[in-house]
């Protein structure tokens, strides 16, 4: 096949670790249509379900089984669910929500196997030497990037992905590339991004389509994420792989609050609202401003936060 401009959009799969057990029926990865439909089949009230790894989706799913009467235990190596993407207290905050909802929590703790019985998965096995009964299993520990064409293309690779511009073009200038593999130059944020979050998805290809008509721009949309967890709903807006603190703002116990990370000059990297609404576009004109922001106004609900871009 003959192109003249190409855009590949090859998306990621699921990390599959080498996990004893793992090809066992009953272990469950969730990212097609057709995952979706066999773990929604095992979900039924009065199972159990054991969760590897607590991150996006590994909560998600942890949220809709307690929902639907599913005894629910999530193993995580990490300190705390999110610690990653949102750090230490900010994941505390979803630690306790899961708890009291009745999942049984396990943060620091190393699997071994899946156990498996007449070919079946049974549960989990822990390196210190505690186990988990379950009917079905979800491994969730994050998603690989199908970049295998773009390496065979020769293309220059970095980030975990492909190297891209600000207009989503690679290193061969006649193929773009979008979605969960474009690891691209932010002409706001001054850093290459890369993110797996449908945001990129639904906005990147009318980019990238420009451009490969002749007409190119740059993609300058902040990263985005939101979710939904029992009564909690959160969005999430901006990009702060480091940052200097996070600081809070309204009711975190009540989980109705706002955080921010900040960096040392008290510039905003991202902001997350927490059952609080209509305030993203609040968030991003900090972030968008560059400006440094009087911490105290910013943590402080009486301050709108529009009134804080103009500092």
């Amino acid at each position: 096949m003959r192109y003249d401009k190409l855009l590949l959009a090859t998306g990621s799969a699921p990390r599959r670790p080498p996990i004893p057990g793992s090809d066992a029926a009953g272990v469950h990865y969730l990212r097609s249509y057709n995952d979706a439909v066999a773990l929604n089949s095992v979900l039924v009230q009065g199972s159990s379900l054991a969760v590897v790894g607590a991150g996006w989706i590994g909560l998600e799913v942890a949220a809709s089984a307690r929902q639907r009467g599913v005894d629910v235990t999530v193993v995580e190596t990490a300190i705390q669910p999110l610690l990653a993407a949102l750090g230490e207290a900010v994941g505390k905050v979803f630690a306790d929500l899961h708890r009291d909802q009745g999942v049984d929590l396990r943060l620091q703790t190393q699997l071994e196997e899946i156990t498996a019985a007449d070919g079946k998965a049974t549960g989990l096995k822990m390196r210190d030497g505690s186990t988990v009964a379950a009917d079905a299993v979800l491994v969730a520990v994050g998603a690989k990037p199908n970049v295998e064409l773009a390496q065979q293309a020769g293309l220059a690779m970095g980030e975990g992905g492909v190297l891209v511009d600000a207009s989503l073009r690679t290193s061969d200038p006649d193929i773009y590339a979008v979605g969960d593999i474009a690891a691209a130059e932010h002409p706001l944020l001054g850093t290459r991004v890369r993110t797996e979050h449908w945001a990129n998805a639904l906005k990147q290809p009318a980019v990238a389509a420009a451009g490969m008509l002749g007409r190119p721009g740059e993609y300058a949309e902040l990263p985005y994420l939101f979710t939904d967890q029992y009564d909690l709903g959160m969005e999430y807006v901006g990009h702060a792989p480091s940052c200097d603190r996070v600081v809070f703002r309204g009711n975190v116990a009540g989980r109705e609050f706002l955080s921010f990370w900040l960096d040392g000059d008290s510039r905003v990297l991202a902001g997350m609202n927490v059952n609080v609404w209509d305030v993203v576009d609040d968030v991003k004109g900090l972030i968008r401003s560059g400006n440094p922001v009087d911490v105290d106004r910013l943590v402080d609900p009486q301050w709108p936060l529009a009134d804080l871009t103009t500092n």
